[in-house]
C-alpha cells in the first residue's frame, strides 16, 4: 500500500491536534469542588468536654453592602486625591484596609466564584468567563437564601448569569463586556443604588461597577479618565456611608460596607495574568469595629468571613481562612467559635486527603493545642492568655490548612496527559523523519506492515492503555464505549508507529546534507534556531520573554540574507571586471549595490523603530514605550502623523500586488480608517472635525466587498463564459490578502498600523533575497516557509502580545460595535491578536504562487516542484508539532512547578489556539495548492 506524503502530513497534524486536545482535557480539569451544600447541622456542638449549647450563632451585622469595583488596584485606594472621603475614613479609624491576594486567572467570573464560594476556580474558567455559566458550587449567597435573607444586586450581568434565581431584586448591565462604556453603566448602578437605599427588606446588597475596568482596557491605568472615575466611586462610598450613619442613629443597627476589587490591572491596562498589580487587590471594611493588619489575606477568605458576619453556614467548597482583623466586632467566645468552626472544616478536608499522615504533622499538633486552649477559655472566660494563644494557633493552623488544600485542589488527569503527550511526541517524530527522507522526489511512501507484528503492536498498545486507565476504570464500571475508545486509541498508536518505522528506513546520512547546502551557514543557522526555540520552552523565563528569541533570530536571518546577497553582488562585479564588458555595466552594478546597502540599512532601522513601539514580556513590561508616549493627549499630533504614515506605507505596499482600481479602493479604505479613529477622538484631522463613525465604517465594509468582487467576478467570468479553469486566480487571492490587511489596520491601535505595512515589506524583503541566493527550489521553499513563520511570530510580539493573557487587547473586539456580540467580538479579537501570523502565512502562499506562475512561463519541469504542497505541509508539521510536543512534555514533568498556572498554562492555551489556526492554514494549502497544479508547473 502506497500512501502519499502530503496525506501522511495531514493525518499526522490532525492526530497531533487530537492528542493536544487530550492533553488539555487532562491538564485543565475542573477544580475538585463538589456541589454539596453546607447546612447548620454541621455546626460544631462540642469541643472536647466543653459544650457550645449556649453559643448563639447569629448574624453579627444588620445588613451589608458589598461594593466590587472591577480592576481596583491597591495603589488606587491609597491615592488620597482620588479617594479623599475613603482615606479620611481610614485615617479616622472608621475603616480598615487589607491586602487580598488573587489567584490566576485574574478575570471576573473566576474571581466572583472565589469570593462567593471560597473555592479555587479552575484555570479554564478564563475561557468560560465570556459565557458565565450558572454556579453549581455552594456559596454564601445560597446559604443566605436558605435562611430567608434577601439579597439585591446591581451591576455586571456576570453575577446574574452565575446566580439566576438568587437575587430578590436586580439591575444588571446587559452589555458588561462592551468595554467602550466608561460611564453610562456605572451611572445606572448609582441611580438604582439611591432607590435601593430607601428600601428596608434586604439583608445584603451587591454592587459591581465596571467603568474603571473598561477605561483600563482601552486607555490603561494611567489614563486621565482614571482619577475622575475613582472620584466617582469615592462619591458613591460617601453616599452609602452617610445613609448607613442615618440607619445607626435612627434604628440602632450595625450596617457594614465592604469595598474590594475582583482583580487588579496591569500597567499596560489589561488583566488575566499574574503580575503584582493584577493579583494584589484591596479590601476595605468600613466599620469602627475592625483592627488594622499588615498581613496579606487570600480572596477566598472573603467567603467564610462573610458567612460568619451574616450568620449563615460556611460554603461546603470553601477552603479559605478567616480575615480575623475584620471580625473584631465579635466577642471573644464567638470569635474562637468562628475560628474553630472553620478550622475544623479545613482539618477534615485535609485529613480526607492525607489520611493517617495528617496525625503526625506539626499542623495537627498545633490544632490539638488550640482546641485544648479553647476548652480552657470556655471554662474560664477571663483567661486572656489562653484566648490570645488559641486565637493565634487557630489563625496559623487555618492558613496552613488552606495552603495544603490549595496545593491539592487542582487534580490532573494523568491518563489523558500521558496519552496525549506520547501521541504528540510520536507525531513530532514522524514530522522530523518525513522531512529527512533521502528520496526528496518521492511522492508516496510504501507501507507494508506484517500481520503478526501488527497484531502484537495493537495488543500491546491496548494493554498499555488499559494499564494506564486502571484507576479510572476501577472508579466507574467499564462500558463498551470505554473499551471502544481504547481500541480506537490503540489503532491510532499503531498507525503512527507503522508510519514512523517505514519513514525511518528512508532516513540516511546523505539526507542530512541539505543542512550544508550552497546557502553556506544560513540553513544550519535556521535549523539551530528552530532547535534552540524548542529547548528554550523548558525555561519559564524564556517562555515569559519569548519575544527576545524571535527578535534575535529574525533580525539575524535578515542580516545573513543581506550579507549573502551582498557577497553574490561582489562576486558578480568581480566576474564582470575580468571579462571584456562595457565599463558602464560595472558602474551600474556598483550603483545597484550601493542602493541595496542603503535600503537594507534603512530597513533594519525601521525594524528597530517598530520594535520599540510596544514593550512586551514580563521583565520590562512596566517600562514606558513609544506607544505609551504617543498615546498621551499632548502627543496626539505625533500619533496622528504616525498613523497617517502607517496607512500611506500600507497602501504603498499594496500597490505591489494590486491593480489600479484595487489600489484606489485600498486608499479610500485607509482614509476611512483614519476618519474612524479621528471620530473616536484618538487622532486629529489637523483642524477638521469628525463626528459620525458609523457611516465611515459602513463605507469601509462596502469597500472591502468591492475589493473582493474585483478579483471574484473575472474568475467567474472565465469559468462561465469562456469555460476555462485557471490554475489559480491570483487577483482574487491577492485581493483577499489586501482585505485582511485593511481589516487588521482598522483593528490595530493607531501607532501599530505601521506594523502591517512593515510586515508586507519584510515579507517581500525576505523573498527577494531567498530567490537570489537559494541553490534549488526545495531550499527556496524551506527558507521561505521557516522565515515567514518566524516573521509572523516576531510581528506578533512587535504588536505587544505576550504569553500572558493580560496582553489581549479587548478593545479591538468592539471596533464599530455598540453592544456585545460574541461572534463578531471573537472574530475581531482573533484577527487582531493573530494578525501577524495570519498575514505572514497568506503572504507566503502569495509568493509561492508567484514562483509557480514564473516557472510556468519559463516552462520549467522540476521534480521538486511536483511536491511543493508536500514540502510546505511537512515543514509546517515540524515547526508546530516539535516545539509544542516538547513543551507538553515539559509541562507534564513540571506540572507541580510554582509557575505552572502563571507561565506554562497561559502558554498552553495560546499554543492550542495557534494549532487550530494552523489547521486552517493546512486546509488553505490543500485547497490552493492542489496536486494537478503542482504537477503541471
Amino acid at each position: 500500500m502506497n500512501v502519499r506524503h502530503d496525506h501522511i502530513a495531514v493525518y499526522t497534524f490532525v492526530v497531533f491536534l487530537f492528542s493536544f486536545s487530550l492533553f488539555c482535557y487532562g491538564f485543565f480539569p475542573l477544580s475538585f469542588s463538589p456541589s454539596t451544600k453546607a447546612s447548620f447541622d454541621e455546626l460544631p456542638q462540642t469541643i472536647g468536654n466543653a459544650s457550645f449549647n449556649g453559643t448563639d450563632y447569629k448574624p453579627r451585622i444588620s445588613r451589608a453592602i458589598l461594593m466590587v469595583i472591577d480592576a481596583l488596584r491597591m495603589d488606587f485606594v491609597v491615592q488620597e486625591e482620588n479617594f479623599q472621603f475613603l482615606n479620611q475614613l481610614l485615617s479616622d479609624g472608621k475603616a480598615c484596609l487589607y491586602r487580598l491576594q488573587v489567584h490566576p486567572p485574574t478575570v471576573t467570573m473566576p474571581r466572583i466564584k472565589a469570593m462567593t464560594s471560597g473555592a479555587i476556580p479552575s484555570f479554564l474558567d478564563v475561557i468560560l468567563n465570556l459565557g458565565s455559566p450558572e454556579m453549581q458550587l455552594d456559596t454564601f449567597l445560597y446559604q443566605m437564601k436558605q435562611r430567608q435573607q434577601k439579597t439585591v444586586f446591581y451591576g455586571d450581568n456576570t453575577w446574574t448569569n452565575m446566580f439566576p434565581n438568587t437575587f430578590h431584586r436586580r439591575g444588571e448591565n446587559t452589555d458588561s463586556l462592551y468595554v467602550n462604556d466608561f460611564y453610562k453603566g456605572d451611572q445606572n448602578i448609582t441611580k438604582l443604588l439611591n432607590m435601593e437605599l430607601q428600601m428596608y427588606d434586604w439583608k445584603l446588597m451587591i454592587l459591581h461597577y465596571l467603568g474603571l475596568d473598561h477605561i483600563g482596557h482601552v486607555e490603561g491605568p494611567y489614563s486621565d479618565k482614571v482619577p475622575g472615575k475613582l472620584q466617582e466611586m469615592d462619591t458613591v462610598i460617601k453616599t452609602i456611608h452617610q445613609t448607613m450613619d442615618k440607619w445607626k442613629q435612627k434604628y440602632y443597627t450595625k450596617p457594614l460596607l465592604i469595598i474590594t476589587g475582583d482583580h487588579g490591572m496591569r500597567d499596560s491596562g489589561g488583566h488575566g495574568g499574574s503580575t503584582h498589580p493584577e493579583t494584589i487587590v484591596p479590601v476595605v471594611i468600613v466599620s469602627d469595629q475592625c483592627a488594622k493588619s499588615e498581613d496579606t489575606f487570600l480572596q477566598i477568605d472573603l467567603a467564610p468571613s462573610m458567612s460568619i458576619l451574616m450568620g449563615v453556614a460556611i460554603p461546603y467548597a470553601s477552603i479559605g481562612s478567616m480575615i480575623d482583623p475584620a471580625l473584631k466586632m465579635l466577642h471573644r467566645r464567638d470569635m474562637l467559635y468562628a475560628l474553630y468552626y472553620n478550622t475544623q472544616r479545613l482539618a477534615s478536608k485535609v485529613e480526607a486527603i492525607l489520611r493517617d499522615t495528617f496525625q503526625q504533622t506539626e499542623v495537627h499538633k498545633s490544632y490539638e493545642e488550640a482546641k485544648n486552649l479553647h476548652q480552657l477559655f470556655l471554662q474560664d472566660t477571663t483567661d486572656v492568655s489562653a484566648y490570645k494563644r488559641a486565637l493565634l494557633l487557630y489563625t496559623s493552623v487555618s492558613k496552613n490548612l488552606t495552603q495544603l488544600l490549595i496545593s491539592s485542589y487542582i487534580r490532573y488527569d494523568i491518563v489523558f496527559i500521558l496519552v496525549g503527550t506520547i501521541m504528540a511526541l510520536l507525531c513530532a517524530a514522524i514530522a522530523i523523519t518525513q522531512l529527512l527522507q533521502h528520496d526528496t522526489t518521492a511522492t508516496a511512501l510504501p507501507l507494508h506492515p506484517k500481520l503478526f507484528p501488527s497484531i502484537n503492536c495493537v495488543l500491546l498498545s491496548f494493554l498499555l492503555l488499559k494499564l494506564l486507565s486502571f484507576e479510572k476504570e476501577s472508579v466507574q464500571e467499564a462500558t463498551h464505549t470505554f473499551h471502544a475508545v481504547i481500541v480506537l486509541l490503540s489503532v491510532v498508536y499503531f498507525t503512527l508507529w507503522v508510519i514512523l518505522t517505514h519513514l525511518l528506513k528512508g532516513v540516511k546520512a546523505p539526507a542530512v546534507m541539505w543542512f550544508l547546502d550552497g546557502t553556506s551557514f544560513l540553513s544550519p543557522f535556521i535549523w539551530c534556531g528552530v532547535g534552540f526555540h524548542c529547548i528554550s520552552l523548558a525555561s519559564s523565563s524564556f517562555v515569559e520573554e519569548e519575544h527576545q528569541t524571535w527578535y534575535y533570530f529574525t533580525s539575524s536571518v535578515m542580516v545573513l540574507l543581506t550579507l549573502k546577497q551582498l557577497n553574490v553582488m561582489n562576486s558578480t562585479i568581480g566576474v564582470i571586471k575580468h571579462t571584456k564588458t562595457d565599463p558602464s555595466l560595472v558602474e551600474v552594478c556598483k550603483e545597484e549595490r550601493s542602493i541595496f546597502c542603503v535600503a537594507s540599512i534603512a530597513f533594519v532601522c525601521i525594524h528597530v523603530l517598530v520594535r520599540r513601539f510596544n514593550q512586551t514580556g514580563d521583565k520590562w513590561q512596566h517600562i514606558p514605550d513609544v506607544g505609551d508616549w504617543l498615546s498621551k493627549d499632548e502627543h496626539k499630533v505625533w500619533l496622528s502623523i504616525t498613523m497617517f504614515v502607517g496607512l500611506c506605507y500600507l497602501v504603498y505596499q499594496i500597490c505591489y500586488m494590486a491593480g489600479l482600481l484595487t489600489t484606489v479602493l485600498s486608499m479610500t479604505a485607509s482614509m476611512l480608517i483614519y476618519y474612524y479613529r479621528a471620530a473616536s477622538g484618538t487622532v486629529s484631522i489637523f483642524g477638521l472635525s469628525a463626528s459620525n463613525s458609523s457611516i465611515c465604517l459602513t463605507i469601509f465594509w462596502i469597500n472591502l466587498v468591492e475589493i473582493f468582487f474585483i478579483g471574484f467576478l473575472p474568475m467567474m467570468y472565465r469559468a462561465i463564459v469562456t469555460r476555462t479553469t485557471p490554475t489559480r486566480s491570483s487577483e482574487l487571492y491577492s485581493n483577499c490578502i489586501i482585505m485582511v490587511a485593511l481589516l487588521s489596520a482598522l483593528l490595530h491601535k493607531p501607532h501599530n498600523v505601521l506594523l502591517v505595512g512593515t510586515l508586507f515589506a519584510t515579507s517581500r524583503f525576505l523573498t527577494e533575497r531567498i530567490d537570489r541566493i537559494a541553490d534549488d527550489k526545495y531550499c527556496s521553499v524551506m527558507l521561505k516557509v521557516i522565515t515567514h513563520y518566524w516573521l509572523g511570530k516576531t510581528f506578533y510580539f512587535y504588536q505587544g502580545n505576550s504569553n500572558s493573557l493580560a496582553t489581549i487587547d479587548l478593545n479591538a473586539g468592539y471596533v464599530g460595535l455598540n453592544k456585545f456580540d460574541i461572534i463578531r467580538v471573537g472574530l475581531f479579537l482573533t484577527l487582531h491578536t493573530f494578525s501577524a501570523p495570519i498575514l505572514s502565512f497568506l503572504l507566503l502562499l502569495h509568493h509561492i504562487f508567484l514562483d509557480n506562475e514564473r516557472d510556468v512561463r519559463q516552462q520549467h519541469r522540476s521534480e521538486t516542484r511536483n511536491n511543493i504542497r508536500e514540502r510546505i505541509l511537512t515543514l509546517l508539521n515540524v515547526l508546530i508539532t516539535v516545539p509544542v510536543s516538547f513543551f507538553l512534555a515539559v509541562a507534564t514533568i513540571l506540572r507541580d512547578h510554582i509557575f505552572v498556572w502563571t507561565v506554562f498554562s497561559p502558554k498552553i492555551i495560546y499554543e492550542y489556539f495557534t494549532v487550530w489556526l494552523v489547521l486552517i492554514q493546512v486546509i488553505l494549502v490543500i485547497s490552493l495548492l492542489p496536486k494537478p497544479m503542482s504537477s503541471g508547473v
